[in-house]
C-alpha cells in the first residue's frame, strides 16, 4: 500500500511539474508576462531619490532603472536638474513655462514618463512647456520647500500643486513612509521649521529581504507561470487572510470625517498656512498659482469607500466625501489662488475603472490622459493658456 500511495504522489507531481513546464513554454511563446527586470527591483525612493537634509530626500540626478509591479513596469530616468525628465532643463525659459509639484502621482508612479499628466497637458498646449517636479512621498511642507530651494530658480510663469488626501499626514509628521522629513510648526501663525538638518536614514538603499520576499522575487524575476498566477494567489491569500485586503489607507478615509482629530486640526491649520504663504511668493513674483485635488481611489469607489468604513468602523453620516473639495475652495478663496475641482469629472466618468490600476491607487496611462484634458479644460476657462 505505502508504495502504491508513493507511487501515485510521484505521478502527480511528474504530472504538475510538466503542466507547469508546458505553461511557461506557452506563455513565453504566445502570452509573455511582465517579468521584474531584476531579481532585486528598484523602489521608487530608495533608487531614484537620494538625502537632502533640508527636503528629507529629492531625485537623484542621473539616476535611472525600471520600476516593476504585476501591474506595470516602467523605465525611470532623472535628468542632471535632479526631475523625472529626459531632457536636461536650463533655468532660463525662451517660451511660457509651467511648474508641476507633486507626489507619487504627478511624479507617475507606474506609467511612462511620456503618459504622465504633465507631458499629455504640453502637448495640449500652445508654445508653452510643463516642467514635471514630481516627488514621490512629498507633501505640502516640502513642495514649499522644494519651490523655494529649486523650482523658482527655473522662473515658472504658473505653478500648479496637486494635492492628494495623504497630503494632510505627510505635512504634519517628521517621517513618513519610514524616511525622516522636515516639520513645520505653527508658532503665533508664523511657520517654524524643525527636523532639520533632517535625520539621514541609514539604510537608505537597503536591500536585505526574507526568504519569503527573495523567492518571490526571484520567480517574478524568471518565471511568466508565476507571474501569471499572481493574481490568483493574491485573491486566494485576501480570502484566507481578510484583514490583508488591500483597503483605502487610513489617511484617505480620515480626510473625509466630518469632525477632525486633533492632530487633523493641526494638519489642516499647518496645511492651510502653507498654501497661504506659496501664494504670497508667488504674487509677489507675479506667478499664477493653481492647486487641483487628485480624487483618491477609495473616494471614487463606492464599494472601496465602504471597506474603507467598515474596516475603520466609522459610520457613512460621519464623512463627508466632499471634504477636501470644499477645504480647497475656501482656501483658495481666502488666500488667493485658483482651485480646479477634479472629483465631479472622475466621479462621473463612464469608465472610471480604467483610470486607476486595478490593485495599485495610483492613476493609469488613462487617468494621466484625462486629468490632463480636464486640468487643460479649466485653465482655458479660467482664461490662464490658449
Amino acid at each position: 500500500m505505502p508504495k502504491k500511495i508513493i507511487a501515485n504522489l510521484t505521478l502527480l507531481a511528474a504530472t504538475i511539474i510538466a503542466f507547469i513546464v508546458f505553461l511557461e513554454i506557452a506563455l513565453r511563446l504566445f502570452y509573455p508576462q511582465n517579468l521584474n527586470p531584476e531579481f532585486l527591483p528598484t523602489t521608487n525612493l530608495g533608487t531614484f531619490s537620494e538625502y537632502d537634509q533640508i527636503l528629507g530626500w529629492k531625485l537623484k540626478p542621473g539616476a535611472e532603472g525600471y520600476l516593476f509591479s504585476g501591474e506595470f513596469k516602467t523605465y525611470v530616468k532623472n535628468n542632471a536638474q535632479g526631475m523625472r525628465m529626459s531632457r536636461n532643463i536650463t533655468q532660463q525659459k525662451s517660451k511660457y513655462r509651467i511648474a508641476v509639484l507633486g507626489d507619487s502621482m504627478i511624479w507617475g508612479f507606474g506609467v511612462e514618463e511620456s503618459d504622465r499628466v504633465s507631458e499629455n497637458l504640453e502637448r495640449q498646449l500652445k508654445n508653452a512647456e510643463v516642467l514635471n517636479f514630481g516627488v514621490s512621498g512629498y507633501g505640502t511642507d516640502q513642495e514649499y520647500l522644494q519651490l523655494n530651494k529649486t523650482v523658482l530658480k527655473f522662473q515658472p510663469d504658473m505653478v500648479i500643486i496637486a494635492f492628494y488626501a495623504n497630503d494632510l499626514e505627510d505635512a504634519g509628521n517628521s517621517i513618513r513612509y519610514d524616511y525622516p522629513k522636515p516639520l513645520f510648526k505653527l508658532k503665533n501663525n508664523t511657520l517654524e521649521l524643525t527636523n532639520v538638518p533632517v535625520p539621514k536614514r541609514e539604510n537608505w538603499e537597503d536591500r536585505t529581504y526574507p526568504i519569503s520576499t527573495k523567492i518571490n522575487l526571484y520567480l517574478s524575476h524568471k518565471s511568466h507561470a508565476f507571474v501569471f498566477f499572481k493574481p490568483l494567489f493574491r485573491e486566494i491569500n485576501s480570502i484566507l487572510s481578510p484583514r490583508k485586503r488591500v483597503l483605502p489607507e487610513p489617511d484617505t478615509v480620515a480626510i473625509i470625517k466630518k469632525n477632525y482629530s486633533e492632530d487633523y486640526q493641526r494638519y489642516e491649520k499647518l496645511n492651510d498656512k502653507l498654501y497661504c504663504e506659496i501664494s504670497n511668493v508667488l504674487r509677489q513674483r507675479n506667478t499664477t498659482f493653481v492647486v487641483f485635488n487628485i480624487p483618491a481611489k477609495g473616494h471614487i469607489f463606492p464599494k472601496l469607500l465602504r471597506n474603507g468604513l467598515d474596516k475603520y468602523h466609522i459610520n457613512e453620516d460621519d464623512i463627508d466625501i466632499n471634504k477636501t473639495s470644499k477645504m480647497l475652495y475656501n482656501l483658495s478663496q481666502n488666500c488667493g489662488f485658483y482651485f480646479i475641482d477634479f472629483y465631479p469629472y472622475f466621479r462621473n466618468y463612464k469608465e472610471k475603472e480604467k483610470l486607476y490600476f486595478k490593485i495599485d491607487a495610483h492613476w493609469s496611462k488613462e487617468g494621466h490622459k484625462y486629468a490632463s484634458e480636464i486640468l487643460f479644460k479649466k485653465l482655458k476657462e479660467y482664461g490662464l493658456v490658449k
